[in-house]
């Protein structure tokens, strides 16, 4: 899997001290970005089902390593992790940020098809 996108996730740290909620960004190099554009139909009212879909293969190259988050939790300044309710964004610094719903990880296959699919809203 190539691709040329790039995403930033933005992983929420609890800091006790301040008791409040830090984003730590982390820039992910490689990814391949698809945005589903839909709508769905609920009591005779039109709504609004936009998702985007993030393929981010194992391989890609980012600022800090991946960790489960159970090690992100542990020592949350060397890894990233993906978690629902983080954020992510398409580029560096610039555009929307979207709400992470769900993670699947494919570890399956050759090591240029295992990937992560993270679908944001």
């Amino acid at each position: 899997m190539k691709s040329s996108d790039v995403c930033t996730i933005f992983n929420r740290i609890y800091d006790p001290i301040f008791r409040k909620y830090f984003l730590q960004s982390t820039i992910i190099k490689g990814v391949f970005w698809q945005e589903a554009l839909g709508a769905r139909l609920n009591h005779e009212k039109l709504y609004e089902a936009n998702e985007v879909h993030i393929f981010i293969p194992f391989s890609a190259e980012a600022t800090r390593t991946f960790g489960i988050p159970e090690e992100f939790e542990k020592n949350p300044t060397s890894y990233f992790t993906l978690r629902p309710e983080d954020k992510i964004i398409r580029g560096i610094t610039s555009g929307k940020s979207l709400t992470i719903l769900s993670i699947n990880t494919f570890d399956y296959g050759s090591k240029d098809m295992q990937h992560w699919e993270v679908v944001a809203k």
